[in-house]
């Protein structure tokens, strides 16, 4: 067990008996014995450098009694951690544990390793101190991204989002042989499918682009330059994405009918494909849905995965590009 973490687990120990009352008072040596069962600590002066970094990196309000001959807190109300944790919220946080272990084991969030560490050592310390032994891991599995670029230039993009400061980029597409130089006002991030993406303004394109990080090639922050701020390219974060399903937005949304099967009916009322997703007509063979949003690859992508369990009603221009593409995967078969 790391250190730090074996004298936080100390402080709460210490903590807990300081503030049990039924034994109030406890003595330097009580507090000593308890530490030694626990912990195997054997050294007085162990609990005084303990005593003394409550006090001054957790604001205890620790005193000594003469009277009593055993520490109390000044104030009755003091407890170390401020939060009392249940059943159901120990269980909550084996649950993140085990979606934070997840994500730091993709390359993208190296960068971010050591604050998730410290997350996932305060969750250990809390569940030490409840006893609770449960893995939710071993129960739990995740789908793994495979992510292999990127995260050498995450943290630059964050800081320039977060700061307000303009970066030069090197961006190639997949299907370009040459790659292409931006300066580039960046505002949001926005995961898909495992894959992270940075939306903002791009100054030779006067316009808002979106990149996949993985094919940066480098970043640099542009010093002296002026930032443009979102608002003032009428760009809203919000509702950039609103009717987009994937990360490319060509075109203006629209009404999208679907008629799916009653095997795929079930799935769909339960898990919608789209947050605009209303329902118009159900019946024991067939559900309709409506959706608003725009005809883009990854829609397309959407409705095609589905196979014949769907059907595109309307526009006629989607349903008529799903036809072809459904004729071209027959060819190759």
């Amino acid at each position: 067990m790391k250190s730090s973490k074996l004298s936080f687990l100390r402080y709460l120990l210490i903590d807990k008996l300081i503030r049990n009352k039924q034994y109030p008072f406890p003595s330097k040596q009580r507090l000593l014995d308890k530490c030694s069962e626990e912990f195997g600590i054997n050294s007085p002066s162990t609990i005084e450098k303990d005593l003394q970094a409550l006090r001054s990196e957790f604001d205890a309000p620790i005193a000594y009694s003469k009277k009593n001959g055993g520490y109390y807190y000044t104030n009755s109300e003091y407890k170390l951690l401020g939060v009392n944790l249940t059943g159901e919220h120990l269980e909550a946080l084996n649950f993140v544990e085990t979606f934070l272990v997840e994500f730091k084991a993709l390359p993208v969030f190296n960068n971010f390793s050591n604050a998730v560490d410290k997350v996932l050592d305060g969750i250990d310390i809390t569940k030490s101190l409840k006893n609770d032994k449960e893995n939710f891991d071993s129960f739990i599995q995740l789908e793994k991204s495979i992510y292999t670029k990127g995260d050498t230039v995450f943290s630059e993009i964050i800081n320039a989002i977060k700061d307000n400061y303009v970066i030069d980029i090197v961006y190639q597409k997949f299907d370009a042989q040459e790659e292409e130089k931006y300066a580039f006002h960046p505002y949001l991030l926005k995961e898909f499918k495992g894959l992270w993406y940075v939306v903002g303004y791009a100054e030779n394109r006067q316009g808002i682009r979106t990149f996949a990080i993985d094919r940066l090639q480098s970043t640099e922050k542009k010093n002296n330059a002026v930032y443009i701020q979102a608002h003032q390219v009428d760009f809203d974060k919000n509702a950039y994405f609103k009717n987009c399903i994937g990360v490319t937005l060509k075109g203006k949304p629209q009404d999208i009918i679907l008629s799916f099967n009653s095997f795929a009916a079930n799935f769909v009322k339960t898990t919608p494909i789209h947050e605009t997703q209303e329902i118009l007509s159900e019946s024991k063979n067939e559900l309709q849905v409506k959706v608003r949003l725009v005809d883009n690859n990854e829609l397309r992508a959407m409705i095609l995965g589905w196979g014949a369990q769907v059907e595109v009603l309307s526009p006629f221009g989607l349903r008529k590009k799903i036809a072809q593409e459904i004729k071209n995967i027959a060819q190759r078969y």
